[in-house]
């Protein structure tokens, strides 16, 4: 469910272009959606995979989840672009997770960011449990 701006122009990808390029790919339940307290950091959304189709997560706390007491793992999730009057760039794009949604991801693993990103602009979409 990632929200794209009014114009988008980047062509969607289709179901098996997201998987080959997905570093982690599943149904997962959103635990929570942290707001950054500035307007250059990322929100932070964690993620519990219910079923994984593709990928071995890199949980957000390895011990805890050895231990069964901490398995979501951590997306760093897009900011969306806007103009200097505030309106959205055309072509932007922002994750769309909400505390609480089942979702179908695709997430790369981004090094520089220390975290999972969301691979494409329709590489979420809401599910049923």
């Amino acid at each position: 469910m990632l929200i794209a701006s009014e114009h988008a122009t980047l062509p969607a990808l289709s179901p098996d272009e997201l998987l080959s390029r997905a570093d982690l790919a599943g149904q997962a339940l959103v635990m929570t959606v942290i707001r950054a307290s500035d307007a250059t950091s990322p929100h932070i959304a964690h993620l519990y995979f219910e079923k994984l189709t593709k990928g071995i997560p890199r949980f957000r706390r390895p011990l805890a989840a050895k231990l069964h007491w901490d398995r979501t793992v951590e997306v760093k999730m897009r900011r969306l672009k806007r103009d200097a009057n505030g309106a959205p760039i055309p072509g932007e794009w922002f994750d769309g997770y909400r505390a609480g949604d089942r979702v179908m991801t695709h997430l790369i693993w981004d090094e520089d960011k220390g975290g999972y990103v969301t691979l494409w602009w329709n590489a979420v979409w809401q599910t049923t449990p």
